[in-house]
């Protein structure tokens, strides 16, 4: 099956359900979930699903950097089926759900659950973050 194929189904899909999803330049699906981006990624795989949601969290330092990535791999770690992942210019953070599926409309059931799953895994990054920033800041005691 073709990504247009697929694509319109998803877009099919997700009209139903009361969500506005174009489709973007690069062919891929955005919608949005609680107020925040999402994409179904392009691909040529029927067997294969990708959600994305992109550049969250902001980097710009290399603390910020340092830190991320430890609470990348905590959240990733402790929320089934979600990554979170600095990208590769290292100036900010992303999750997704990916999932393998014999079907690409078997996700349609599982959509809304890997949506939540997604704030899981970015709520505890958020979390970790702010935990990991608090601690590698100087402390204002001895001043």
């Amino acid at each position: 099956m073709s990504w247009e194929k697929i694509r319109d189904l998803h877009v099919e899909f997700l009209a139903e359900q009361g969500f506005r999803p174009k489709v973007d330049d690069e062919g891929d699906i955005h919608f949005r979930y609680e107020g925040r981006h999402h994409f179904i990624m392009e691909t040529q795989d029927e067997h294969y699903f990708h959600l994305l949601f992109p550049n969250f969290f902001p980097l710009s330092n290399k603390t910020e950097v340092d830190e991320a990535a430890v609470a990348a791999s905590t959240a990733s770690r402790s929320t089934k089926v979600a990554k979170v992942y600095l990208n590769p210019a290292l100036d900010n953070v992303s999750a997704s759900v990916e999932l393998l599926v014999s079907d690409p409309t078997e996700v349609h059931a599982h959509l809304v659950r890997c949506l939540g799953i997604i704030g899981t895994a970015t709520g505890t990054f958020l979390e970790e973050m702010s935990a990991r920033l608090a601690a590698a800041a100087p402390s204002d005691r001895n001043s």
